[in-house]
């Protein structure tokens, strides 16, 4: 698999990607404990834990179809650096969470490990991944983004739950879908009351937050001609900055392919 064995991180320290297996719970549970209460928070949504329940955190279930690769110090394979995983949700999702020690992060170890993660998915014919992130977690928003996350769910004060896609391009729709399917396209994490109506009425809502060229976020459906999100809504509703060229690209390629679907 690309991007296995032996890696050199940006501060020059390398480390050894393998994956995991049950005999590794231990040690990845000494990470968990060895966090610091904000990276902590950052990563369970909750305070610090005991020794147990870190070890159930840790445990690992090859039976259930999840994955788990971990980064282990070149120099020290016995300590573990950094986790990945994911627990399939259903035959097309899975849920995923990163864990990466206080002292290798903004090294790109989140990267190498959720660029591992996400071809293993792939592989494994997953096709979204789930994340629940902390809206005061930088980094990881940050590491998503080139992946174009959409937000799946209603944003809570803390938490957004975002999903990608394990095939490249922008994620789709669930396979079971019973009302219809609405697009939103907006920069904020939280709905406005018109999106609030139309997920009370039933329907289901994704919602996109644009290209954005600072942080390396493109529109596929602009770049490549494609949006499986785009392509396969009942609704789009825009609500993208105007102001914005990128995002105004995107509305002129809605008008364009799909004027009836644009919401008014």
């Amino acid at each position: 698999m690309t991007g296995w064995g032996e890696h050199q991180l940006t501060d020059g320290r390398t480390v050894t990607l393998r994956w995991a297996g049950p005999d590794d719970a231990p040690g990845i549970a000494r990470l968990f404990m060895a966090l610091s209460p904000e990276s902590f928070h950052s990563r369970f949504h909750g305070g610090r834990v005991g020794p147990a329940l870190a070890l159930r955190l840790a445990r690992l279930d090859p039976g259930s179809g999840m994955a788990c690769v971990v980064a282990c110090p070149t120099a020290d394979p016995d300590q573990i650096a950094a986790e990945a995983r994911y627990v399939p949700m259903d035959e097309s999702a899975a849920e995923i969470g990163l864990t990466v020690a206080d002292e290798y992060q903004g090294t790109g170890l989140g990267h190498i490990l959720l660029d591992v993660l996400v071809r293993r998915a792939r592989e494994s014919g997953l096709r979204r991944l789930r994340a629940l992130v902390s809206l005061a977690n930088g980094p990881m928003l940050h590491l998503l983004e080139p992946y174009g996350w959409v937000l799946a769910e209603p944003a809570d004060l803390a938490v957004a739950c975002l999903e990608i896609s394990a095939a490249g391009g922008m994620p789709g729709w669930p396979e079971q879908v019973t009302g219809r399917k609405v697009l939103v396209e907006q920069r904020s994490f939280f709905e406005n009351y018109q999106v609030a109506a139309l997920r009370a009425a039933g329907d289901e809502i994704r919602q996109c937050a644009g290209p954005r060229r600072v942080t390396g976020r493109a529109c596929p459906l602009v770049t490549d001609g494609r949006c499986r999100l785009a392509e396969e809504a009942d609704l789009i509703l825009p609500l993208l900055p105007g102001d914005d060229e990128d995002c105004a690209r995107v509305l002129e390629a809605h008008r364009e392919r799909w004027p009836g679907r644009l919401a008014r």
